[in-house]
This record gives C-alpha cells, structure tokens and sequence, in this order.
C-alpha cells in the first residue's frame, strides 16, 4: 500500500548521493574532457575518498573539509584515466583565486536539480509551472530517476509539466504510453510488476500523484488512487470486470446486489465514497478497452485477470451474475446452462424464441470465439429443433421425398451428425441426446414412407427432370456441360447428401460459385443403382450403364463413355484418376502428372476419384471429422489446378451412407453391410425391390429402409441399403468465383438453405410436444403449386392399400386421365430430360 510504503529510506553510508552522480554526468555531458571538478556539498561522506565507475569514465571523489586539503589534492592529481572530483562545503566566496584558477570553469558547481535537468536533457527552458514551490520535490525525483529514462523521451527545447510527469511515470511505474487515459492504464497494469512499483514510490510522489490523474481521468481519479492505495494497482482490470456487471446498466439491484456493492466498496477501495455511476463508468471503460484489446491478441492472454474477476464474483457472492458478460469464462458456462434449459423445453413444445435468444448471447460472447466448435454444434441444435417444428405431412410421391430430402434433409443429417458426438457441457449434452433422439424418430418414419418408393427407382421408373439414374448422369448432365467449357467431374466416394452440404458451403467460402439448371427450382440429384455399393453404383456413374466393376474397369468406360468421347479428341480422351493416382509417390501432394492433365485444356473431361468419405467410414476410429476443402487431402490442390484451367466442377458421389448411431446387428447369411439377397425372409425394416436397376443375380434384392439395421461387424458407416441417405446422391457443380461467363442452360444461384435453417425470429405454430408430433390421416396436403399442376401425375403419391391407414391418395383432374397428364408434362421439359426420364 502506498501509505505504508512512504517512510524515507535510510541511505547506505558508503554510497554516493545520486544528485553528486547526476551532476558530474551533466558536466562531462557538456565536457567530455572536464577534470578537477569541485562541488559544493554541505554534508561529509563516509568514506571520504570513493572511487566510481560512470559509463566509460572512472571517477575519484573525495571530500575536503578545509581549501589546504583541496590545495593538496589539486597538486598531487596527474591528468589522466581518472577524474578528480572534490566536494567541499566551499563556495567561490571562500576559496583563494589560485585554487580557482585550477578548477573546471574556475569555480566550484552548485547542485541545483533545475540546473542540472537543463543539462542532462539539454533544454533551453523549464516550465514556469514546475519551478514554483508547490512542485520544488519535482526536479530532484527527475534527477534521481534520470538513468531510468535517459534516451526513451525526446523532451525539446522546453520541458513542460506533461513531459515531466511522462519521464517519472516511465521511470518510476514504467508507465510507456504517449498518453494518459483510463485504457491506457488498464494496460499498463496487467504488468507483472505494477504492484511492486506502486509500494516502492517516494513519498512526495504519491503526495502528488492526483496531480498527474486528475486532468486526464476525471471522476475517475479517486476510485484509482484509492485502488492503489489499498494495492489493487495490478488489479484494476479484474475490477473493472466485476463493475461491468455489478453495475450493469438495467440491472435492478436487489438486497444481494446491495449488499456485494458495500462489500466491493469496504475490501477493494477502502470504502472510499465512488459515486455508483463513476464504478458504472468505469466497468464500461474495462469490457471496452478488453473488446478491443482481444480484437489483436488471443483470449488466453486474459486467462489471469479474467479468472480473478471471477474469484471476486464469488467471493461477493455473485457468480451468477457473470451471465451477464460477454468476457468471463463463466459467463459463456452460464449462457450454455441456459441455451440447454430452453432447449430442453423447446423440445417439449414451449416457444423457441427462448433458444433463440440464448444462443444469441453465446455467439455474442468472446469466448465464443476460441470454441468454435462447441459453438457450431449449438447452432445445429438450435436448427434442429426449428426442423421438429415444421410440418410433418403424410406420404408424398417420389418427387416431393426426394425433393423434401436434397433441399433439406442433407442439412438436418449434419446437424445430427455432429449432435451424436454430443458435448463436453453435461446439461447440453443430456438436452443433444434427447433431440437426436426425436430427429432420427422422424427420420425413421421418412425412411420409411421412402422405402414404399424403393420399388419404382428400382424398376427405373421416371420421377423429375432434376432427378437422374446415376447411369445416366454422363450423358444428361456431364456431356453437355463439357460441350461448352472443360469440366473435372470429383467423385467423393461415399459422399452422403449430409457430408456434401457441409463441403458446399467450404467451397463457396474458398472462391467457388454453385450454377443450377437454369429450368429448376431445386438442385440436381442422382439416383444410385441397386444395392448402393461402390462396384455397382460407381461404375455406373463412370460407364454410363449399369454393370459391375472395378478401378481398371470404371477407367476403361470412362474413357470409352460415347457422350464423352464424342467431345473429346483422339489424343486426348476422358481420363480418370484413382486414389492410387493422385498422390506423389512418398509424399501427400498431388501427382504431377494428374496436375498437368487437370491444369491443362487437352483433356476435355477429367475425372477424380476421392476415396476420403468411404475411407472413413470403413475405419472403427470414433473421431467426428468436419468435412471441409482442407480436411481431404488433395482436394484443394486439384480445385487450384482446375481453377488454372477454368474447369467447371462437377462434384459429386457414387452412393451416400448411413452413419452408426447405436445401429442393431441382424443375422443373415449375407456378407454385405446393407443388402442380402431376395431369397432370404423380409425383416421389420427392410424391403424387397426388383427391376433392371438391380445389378444383383435375378435382379432382385432386400434392402433395409431403417437405418438401425446393419448385417457386419461394427465400424463408423455403411451403404448398401435403400435409406434416403443412400440412394440419394448429390450432385453440386461449380465454377471460380471470377469466372462470369454465360453457361447455356445453367445459372449462378446462391447457397440455398432450408428456412429452418435460419436463426431469426419463427412464427410458434399451435403444437403440443415436439417429441409427441405424429402426422395422422386428416392432415391437410400441401396446396399444388402451378409446377405440381403441370407434372401432376408424376408428383402424385403411390396407390395405397385401402386398409393402410393414413393413405392420402394423389389428386387427378376430373378432365384428364393420369396417362394424359403424364404425357403433357414430359412434353413440357427439355429434351435431354424427355430422352433420360423414361424407363
């Protein structure tokens, strides 16, 4: 504390007084060759002959009690090394002209601190303001702490108050800053040694230190000072913290809080009478200066002071009142209890506008920075119980299942993916479990309202123009893009619609637009061949027909594929990669000579094969991977090297994949993940399916619709089945953001999102528990839009047994048979979609 820290210090006998060092330095500062310098001091020195280094010079200084010792001194001293110093309580007026006449500037020096300040900082003028009485103690602090901040200030020809204060307030606290301000002490007290310096100031400086503080500070002065004085100089940062909150403007205080102010009062600044808005103001000042401070340096630099506010919070108290910083580590931990709590009765049918809000103030709070990822994962969960609140229709037809699943249904999988592998807070974690538990009971029933469709995609019934077999991509999709501008066709094996939204969104971030059908109101999608595995389902992405095969195999069509060859010059057919291919040999980067196909124009069509998704699924590891452009090895140097080429993108996969969320084990003699064959019995869960898009024996298989079922041991995914997840392809294509021009019969869109997936306001619809929310028959059907009336018979839901309850069946106009309608809507689209939308 500063009062106890003001009793003068005793001085050690044999050192020398640092006016006498000061004042010799003035002198050769003036004369680097002065010698025989006399000084007038009143006082002995004990011992009367010292020896002292200065910078380079070395110094004898000895005191003479009478002129015949100076006589003496002044006779024997050889020029030389060493300088000869004398002190001597003689003035010019008691000293024989010759002994003047042997002295440096024929007289002996005063020690006037004024005087020797001129010197040492070679200004021309003081200030009128610092010579005056009250401010007499100044000059001597200034020229004992001169070595403290010689050379760190440039003073000029005068040296003022403001200068004065800066050179005391450098060399006494280390206070470094240009200005004085409230954030610049702030700053400056987060030093290691502030406390240290305060304790250690001399007396008639703490005497005057208002001075420095009060033109600068204002109202603020007292509550510093009698900070310091209680020494809490090296804490005011973690006091500014609990103002912000303890003084919180809106807050209404109640006895408690009434009570922690007194007590903050008495412990912290010595019950010192702060007005309520001078702390108020000052904890503004604290959380501003903290926000900018962390805008340029990382949050853990904060750890010591923020994890001290907190320690004052509790003892006062207070802790639950840090909810309300955007700063303290507890106040993020309240903020979670509180998004889990409104989550947890959101998904028991209260208003989400609640979760709203609390996921607002965690996204608002500095720490949400730094946990990213736990912070990502709440925005999910947060769109995933939005998701449980919109309507749950009846079954529709083929073309509203896959349309409701492309647009939506991908995004809600990676919300639930990344809800399965749950949190490190306890509350949230409990609350994540529980609504991936309402999401894949829903999943389940539209897996299952799926699976009464399984048996047209197998047949290869038509279904929309934005909907292709996968064997069909090549020619309907591929070729007429690569007629007009080269394309490089990304086959992520694996990739599931949920692992493809989470890609798209990284590209669009890394400089890549999305183009769509210009004819389509929602995005592409492939059909997989039956039973979704790689040797069947890739090659007939790559071969453009169905058939089972393997890498060597899938090279050879591709490169044979008609459409694609018919584009493609002799020299320079389609060619296609490998994930044996991409790499150099003994090192991650990609192979230079798939980079030179790739960057170069040749080759018209070029194709990769990316095995990061299935690789994964395959491996037993339990790590949760977020799907990003840098978390696939080589993808983003193929993305660059087709960006040299002004490529389209075309990405896309052979077959999507279930995910192992506590999945059942079901005994058959089969050997495949998802699939077994049709001789065996049907399972809750599962279908028979037959037709040309079997690429079985007899071309008939049973598939599970449920994604709980799995015939192998257990490891992260599986495909095989006929769940939405793994019929469903995506199919996303791209170009460079800098690219502009015209692609004919595609257009830019931007990323197109569900409207749940929004975190804005949402109108409450009049609901009972969300957990409870189960379609019956008297739900209404959505009203037809124009475009539903135009395809009305291939939008219309499958016949329906009479006795199934909840069957809805499709609308057809009284004035057309569903043939007719039929036939008007395929004349209706383009004619690449006529020529692959039949059977």
């Amino acid at each position: 504390m500063i009062a106890a820290l003001s009793n003068p210090s005793v001085s050690d006998p044999a050192a020398l007084p640092n006016s006498v060092l000061t004042q010799v330095q003035a002198i050769l500062t003036k004369d680097a060759e002065a010698d025989r310098i006399a000084l007038v001091w009143p006082e002995p020195i004990e011992p009367r002959e010292l020896r002292r280094q200065l910078s380079d010079t070395r110094l004898r200084v000895v005191y003479c009690p009478s002129e015949l010792a100076m006589r003496e001194l002044l006779v024997t001293h050889a020029t030389g090394d060493e300088r000869l110093v004398m002190l001597s309580p003689f003035d010019e007026t008691r000293l024989s002209k010759d002994v003047l006449a042997r002295l440096w500037g024929c007289e002996p020096k005063r020690i006037s601190p004024w005087r020797t300040l001129e010197q040492l900082l070679r200004v021309r003028q003081i200030d009128p303001r610092l010579t005056g009485k009250p401010y007499r103690w100044i000059a001597e602090a200034l020229v004992d702490a001169y070595d403290r901040y010689r050379g760190r200030i440039q003073f000029g020809d005068v040296l003022d108050v403001d200068k004065a204060w800066r050179a005391l307030a450098l060399a006494r606290l280390d206070f470094t800053a240009d200005a004085l301000d409230l954030d610049a002490l702030l700053d400056w007290s987060r030093g290691s040694q502030v406390g240290a310096a305060v304790s250690s100031l001399p007396e008639p400086l703490i005497a005057h230190l208002g001075d420095w503080l009060a033109p600068r500070l204002g109202a603020s002065t007292e509550l510093v000072l009698s900070l310091w004085r209680q020494g809490h100089a090296g804490d005011m940062v973690a006091i500014g913290l609990v103002c912000s909150v303890l003084y919180r403007e809106g807050l209404t205080p109640d006895q408690a809080v009434f009570q922690a102010r007194g007590r903050l009062r008495e412990r912290l600044i010595g019950g010192a009478r702060i007005e309520d808005t001078t702390l108020q103001d000052y904890g503004r000042t604290t959380v501003a200066y903290l926000e900018r401070f962390l805008a340029d340096h990382p949050y853990r630099t904060l750890d010591a002071p923020l994890a001290q506010a907190e320690q004052l919070l509790a003892s006062l108290d207070m802790r639950p009142l840090a909810a309300s910083s955007d700063l303290l580590p507890g106040g993020f931990s309240l903020r979670l209890d509180r998004l889990a709590q409104t989550l947890k009765t959101a998904l028991a049918g209260k208003p989400i506008e609640p979760a709203l809000s609390a996921l607002s103030d965690l996204q608002r709070h500095q720490l949400a920075k730094v946990r990213t990822e736990q912070l990502g994962t709440a925005e999910l969960a947060v769109r995933a119980c939005r998701w449980l609140r919109t309507e749950e229709t009846e079954r529709g037809s083929l073309p509203e299942e896959i349309g409701d699943y492309v647009e939506s249904g991908g995004y809600l999988d990676w919300a639930r993916s990344r809800l399965w592998s749950g949190d490190a807070h306890e509350a949230l974690n409990r609350v994540y479990t529980q609504l991936v538990g309402q999401i894949s009971a829903r999943r389940e029933r539209l897996n299952e309202r799926f699976s009464h469709h399984l048996p047209a995609i197998a047949r290869g019934d038509q279904v929309d123009a934005s909907v292709l077999p996968v064997e069909r991509a090549m020619e309907g999709l591929v070729a007429p893009l690569a007629k007009q501008q080269p394309v490089l066709v990304l086959v992520l094996d694996g990739m599931s619609q949920a692992v493809y939204r989470e890609l798209a969104g990284d590209l669009l971030h890394d400089g890549w637009v999305e183009l769509q059908p210009a004819d389509s109101t929602r995005p592409c999608c492939l059909l997989a061949a039956l039973p979704t595995i790689t040797r069947i389902s890739r090659y007939a992405l790559l071969a453009g027909t169905l058939g089972e095969g393997g890498g060597a195999d899938e090279k050879k069509a591709f490169a044979a594929h008609p459409a694609l060859k018919r584009l493609s010059s002799t020299k320079c057919p389609p060619r296609l990669f490998h994930k044996v291919d991409l790499q150099q040999a003994g090192s991650g980067a990609l192979a230079e000579e798939v980079r030179e196909v790739i960057a170069g124009q040749s080759h018209k069509v070029v194709g990769a094969v990316i095995n990061a998704v299935d690789d994964q699924l395959s491996s037993g590891a339990q790590v949760s991977v977020r799907w990003s452009v840098a978390s696939i090895g080589v993808l983003r140097r193929i993305l660059e090297a087709a960006r040299e080429s002004r490529r389209l993108v075309i990405l896309t996969s052979d077959h999507g994949h279930v995910l192992d969320h506590d999945m059942t084990l079901v005994k058959t003699a089969a050997e495949a993940e998802r699939f077994k064959p049709s001789s065996e019995p049907v399972g809750v869960g599962e279908v028979r399916v037959s037709g040309e898009r079997v690429v079985l024996p007899g071309n008939q298989v049973i598939l599970p619709w449920s994604e709980r079922i799995r015939y192998t041991a257990k490891k992260m995914g599986y495909h095989g089945g006929g769940s939405l997840q793994e019929v469903l392809i995506p199919f996303g294509v791209y170009r460079s953001a800098g690219e502009t021009g015209p692609i004919e019969g595609w257009r830019e869109v931007a990323r197109q999102a569900p409207d749940w997936w929004a975190l804005g306001p949402v109108a409450e619809p009049n609901a009972t528990a969300l957990g409870d929310a189960v379609p019956t028959s008297s739900a209404r059907p959505p009203k037809p839009s124009k475009r539903d009336a135009r395809n009305l018979d291939l939008f219309a839901a499958l016949p329906t047994s009479a006795s199934e309850p909840g069957a809805v069946p499709g609308p057809v106009p009284d004035s057309e048979s569903g043939s007719e309608a039929a036939g008007r809507a395929i004349g209706s689209r383009p004619s690449w979609s006529r020529r692959f939308m039949r059977r």
